[in-house]
C-alpha cells in the first residue's frame, strides 16, 4: 500500500458565516486544497530530509506525486513512492581500500532483498557498474565471489510509516486547510463587489 495524506473537512461548517455561493465555495475549496498540499509537500520533503541525511530535497520531491484538485475532481492527493534509493548517485559514495565511504547515511540501510544492514557492512562493500551501466553499492553474501546483493536506502513510503512523518503531516495539512480556505473564501467574497 502506498501511503497518502488525507485532508477531510466539513465545508458547510467552514463556510457557515461567510455567505458563499455553491460555485464560489467549490472554487475556494479547490484552490485551498492545492495550496495546502503544495505547502505540505515542501514540509514533508524537509521532514524526510532529516531521515535521509545527505540526500537532496529535490530527490525526495521527485519521489512524491502530487495530483492537483479541480472542480471536476475536487480531491488533491499527495502520494509517496515505494521505490528505494540507490546509494550511488544519491549520496556521495567513494570506493576505498576499506570498503565504501559515504558522507551521511540514511536512517537505515538494507539489501535489495529487504534484509536490514548495519552501517559497518559498508566496510565490506564495493562499487560496481551493472551490465546496463548503472553503478551501485554491492555486498557479497559470503566469502565466495557470488552471490552479491545491492545495498539501498528504504523508500519514502517506509519512512512515512516507520518514522511517523505521515501523522504529523496529516495534522499540519488539516490545520492549514482551515486557514487557507478562510483566506480563499474572503478573496472570493471580495471579487463579488
Amino acid at each position: 500500500m502506498i501511503p497518502t495524506i488525507n485532508v477531510k473537512h466539513d465545508l458547510n461548517r467552514l463556510s457557515a458565516g461567510l455567505g458563499l455561493l455553491t460555485a464560489e465555495r467549490m472554487k475556494a475549496a479547490v484552490r485551498a486544497l492545492n495550496r495546502t498540499l503544495t505547502t505540505v509537500r515542501a514540509e514533508g520533503a524537509r521532514d524526510m530530509g532529516l531521515a535521509y541525511r545527505g540526500l537532496k530535497i529535490s530527490a525526495i520531491k521527485r519521489q512524491m506525486r502530487f495530483k492537483r484538485a479541480s472542480q471536476a475532481h475536487p480531491a488533491a492527493v499527495l502520494t509517496f513512492s515505494n521505490r528505494r534509493f540507490r546509494l550511488f548517485g544519491n549520496w556521495r559514495t567513494t570506493q576505498t581500500r576499506r570498503g565504501v565511504r559515504t558522507g551521511r547515511l540514511p536512517f537505515r540501510l538494507e539489501t535489495g532483498g529487504g534484509r536490514r544492514l548495519d552501517p559497518e557492512a559498508l566496510r565490506h562493500a564495493f562499487l560496481q557498474r551493472s551490465r546496463q551501466g548503472t553503478a551501485n553499492v554491492w555486498l557479497r553474501a559470503g566469502k565466495e565471489r557470488y552471490p552479491i546483493e545491492v545495498i539501498v536506502a528504504p523508500s519514502l513510503a517506509e519512512a512515512f510509516v516507520e518514522r511517523a512523518i505521515g501523522e504529523a503531516l496529516s495534522r499540519r495539512a488539516r490545520a492549514r486547510f482551515g486557514a487557507v480556505f478562510q483566506q480563499e473564501a474572503k478573496f472570493r467574497l471580495s471579487k463579488r463587489r
